[in-house]
């Protein structure tokens, strides 16, 4: 590739991202507003936001393995990234509750399975040496915050309405940036740098479930964690800054994350994050003070971006890159799976125990933990391909 392509990846690229990822940041706190706004009772949205979950969940391995077997990433991602503008636009015309299902459900299968195949498109830039996987991937986390706070003075200005022109704005750059960016030659249909071997395989699949579990010892925190700093006193304003304080470490991770994998082998990023875990949510089972939550939500940088970074980069280096969109996505979905069985197990817990159901969290981090270090010790030794 040329000088001037390589430029034209590094700038696309965490452009990519943050389209991706500005529409995600207007869609987690604010669609559920505007399903209230056009007549969705509590449950009609409570199911509104579950069928993206579960048709995602029958998509994003089917196309993973499409996207490879087809060998043309950028082009599936193009596809699906104009899918997902042509179908969520249809939200501005829905009235009913089943349209909006409907809707979402759809769309839910062209977007959802973009994340872990924008993450193998990156990755292979990054073995390329073409782009930094982890200072593109942070401008995703960025663009989450800008649209929540955007997002926030929008629809707190003109209504809960904006919120899907909104995501649409963010959809309709995710899809512009693709163009900009070059086709992934097919690369050849080799070995895996040691997935072959049965042990290094099972260490993959351990490292896997590892991520997930540590990943899914959020569910507790995104579903009540607003909810318990209320009931200890906490502004609306001080939990937004807690919020965005999270994110923040994720970035400062994100944008070191090279050099870390240089030092730090992936599944010892997973131990990290699942030992961080235990610590983060073991201390939200307590009335802590502000002087003491500001830096346990620093440790989301190790929560979030560690066991994210790490099992990206697990993935990129156990598997060649004619698999990678395929088993990226098949780790994408565990997780997801992962989350969704702790999402749902969250609410009956929070409303037995309260804060105490922060001990699920500690739980999944202790799993988390001992299979991460079960991976790493089955996992062949070899330096980094981080980009």
């Amino acid at each position: 590739m040329s000088g001037e392509g390589q430029e034209r990846v590094r700038l696309a690229l965490p452009a990519a991202y943050a389209g991706l990822f500005f529409a995600l940041g207007v869609y987690m706190p604010f669609f559920p507003l505007w399903l209230g706004e056009r007549g969705l009772s509590p449950g009609e949205i409570g199911t509104a936001l579950a069928v993206p979950l579960t048709t995602r969940l029958l998509a994003t391995p089917i196309l993973g393995w499409l996207s490879d077997r087809i060998g043309k990433p950028r082009a599936v991602l193009l596809l699906l990234a104009a899918l997902t503008l042509l179908v969520m636009s249809a939200l501005v015309l829905a009235s009913g509750a089943v349209a909006i299902f409907l809707i979402l459900g759809l769309a839910a299968m062209a977007w959802n399975p973009s994340f872990p195949l924008l993450d193998a498109y990156a990755s292979r830039q990054a073995r390329a040496k073409r782009v930094d996987y982890g200072r593109s991937r942070m401008w995703g986390s960025a663009s989450f915050i800008l649209a929540n706070l955007l997002g926030g003075w929008l629809v707190g200005a003109a209504g809960a309405g904006v919120t899907v022109p909104l995501m649409l704005a963010g959809h309709a750059a995710f899809l512009l940036t693709l163009v900009m960016l070059p086709e992934m030659p097919r690369p050849p249909a080799a070995a895996g740098l040691h997935v072959s071997v049965p042990r290094a395989r099972t260490a993959l699949v351990i490292g896997i479930l590892a991520a997930a579990s540590v990943q899914a010892s959020h569910a507790v925190l995104y579903a009540f964690g607003s909810v318990t700093w209320q009931k200890q006193g906490l502004s609306l304003g001080t939990i937004g800054m807690l919020w965005a304080l999270g994110v923040v470490s994720e970035i400062v991770l994100f944008h070191f994350g090279t050099r870390v994998l240089r030092r730090l082998p992936p599944a010892l990023l997973l131990a990290i994050g699942g030992a961080a875990a235990m610590v983060r949510f073991g201390a939200m089972t307590f009335d802590l003070p502000l002087a003491l939550l500001l830096p346990l939500q620093l440790l989301h940088g190790a929560t979030f971006g560690a066991t994210y970074l790490g099992l990206v980069e697990l993935v990129a280096r156990a598997v060649p890159e004619h698999r990678a969109a395929t088993v990226q996505s098949l780790a994408g979905w565990t997780v997801s799976l992962a989350m969704a069985a702790a999402s749902v197990a969250s609410g009956p817990l929070f409303q037995a125990f309260g804060a105490n159901a922060f001990y699920l969290s500690v739980a999944l981090g202790a799993v988390g933990l001992v299979a991460a270090l079960a991976s790493a010790a089955l996992q062949p030794q070899r330096s980094g391909v981080g980009g």
